[in-house]
């Protein structure tokens, strides 16, 4: 596993596809949404280098919905 296969929050493995070639498809995260909270999880000299894992996401955004009352 390299660096950037490494989730800045909870430093397990991210799955993140970016890196693979076209024909491989595309990374679980092209298509989701990620709220401005999950940002404020990340260390500063993490941002914008590494993906999240889909779990970190989920439980943020899960957070952030709860808190909403939704």
């Amino acid at each position: 596993m390299s660096a950037t296969d490494v989730c800045p929050i909870c430093k397990g493995d991210n799955h993140c596809g970016n890196g693979l070639p076209k024909e491989k498809g595309v990374c679980w995260c092209t298509f989701k949404t990620f709220p401005e909270e999950v940002f404020f999880h990340i260390p500063e000299q993490e941002l914008h280098k590494h993906c999240i894992c889909q779990h970190c996401l989920e439980k943020i955004a899960a957070k952030k919905q709860a808190g909403e009352g939704h």
